[in-house]
Parts: C-alpha cells; sequence; structure tokens
C-alpha cells in the first residue's frame, strides 16, 4: 500500500476532528501508524468515512447567550495500553451547550494505581482550564466565578 494515500486519507480525516470530535479516538489510532500502514489501517480509516456518511447531520452546535459558563468533564482509564501499561486521559470543556476544547492523549508516565491515573488526569485538565480563563480573560468574557470539573473517582477528590 501507497504510504502518500494513506498520509492524505488520514490528513482528510484529522481536518474534520474539529466539528467532529466523536472520530478524535479512532483518529488517534490509526494516525500512528502513518510510515508503515497495512491493508487493514486503509478498511478502518475507510471504515470511519463510512462512519461519516452515515451521520453528517451530527455536529456540534453553538448558541449565542448572554452569560456561558465554562465547565468540564474528565475521565481516565488505568494502564489501558496492554504494551506500556500507560493510562488514557481524556477531558472536554464547554461553555453553555458547545464544547471548546477537548484532549484524549495518552498520560506520559506510568502510574501505580487508579486515584494516581485519575489526580495526573485532573491536573492536565486544570492547566487546560487555566489556559481558557486566560484567553477569556484577553477576549473580554464577562468575570465568571469558579470552573467546575466533574469527574468520577472519590479517592481523587479527597485527595
Amino acid at each position: 500500500m501507497q504510504n502518500t494515500l494513506y498520509k492524505q486519507i488520514v490528513g482528510s480525516l484529522m481536518y474534520l476532528i474539529g466539528t467532529r470530535p466523536n472520530i478524535m479516538y479512532s483518529m488517534s489510532l490509526i494516525s500512528r501508524f502513518m510510515e508503515n500502514p497495512t491493508d487493514m489501517l486503509l478498511l478502518a480509516a475507510k471504515r470511519i468515512f463510512r462512519y461519516l456518511q452515515r451521520t453528517k447531520d451530527f455536529g456540534l452546535f453553538y448558541k449565542k447567550r448572554e452569560i456561558s459558563f465554562l465547565f468540564g468533564f474528565i475521565d481516565s482509564d488505568f494502564a489501558g495500553d496492554i504494551d506500556d501499561r500507560k493510562s488514557t486521559l481524556g477531558y472536554v470543556f464547554m461553555m453553555g451547550t458547545g464544547a471548546v476544547s477537548w484532549s484524549s492523549k495518552k498520560q506520559s508516565i506510568v502510574t501505580l494505581s487508579t486515584t494516581e491515573a485519575e489526580f495526573v488526569a485532573a491536573t492536565a485538565c486544570a492547566y487546560q482550564a487555566i489556559w481558557l480563563r486566560k484567553i477569556l480573560e484577553e477576549l473580554k468574557f464577562k468575570r465568571m466565578g469558579a470552573t467546575t470539573i466533574f469527574y468520577d473517582n472519590n479517592s481523587t477528590i479527597r485527595l
């Protein structure tokens, strides 16, 4: 299989992530093999195209509102990658009804517990919240209260 064709396909799909974040995880998986793609990876990319064709009416919707609060959701798995036992973190920040920032990535360290994996993810999310608040301040958004971050690990909340 040609590397160039595969790179063009993945590049085209990457362009869509801005409006279709629901394909981000599958894109992160197939984009890991840009230098040595296989026929199975090409079939996976085609499957993403078929999914997009069936769901072309899906997308993000942003409403104009007087007051929008910034809030985030975060989650992490513990040692989800079976090769290197690293955890994956994911978060999304929303203002009103629309997502304004999101990420899903493998953590850079190996954690020893679920609590530690969730704490690392919460720290990354807090960094992003601080950065977003500074950007909103520069854009002259009205002063808002504290940024609420929702996550589901009681041990991490207590820590």
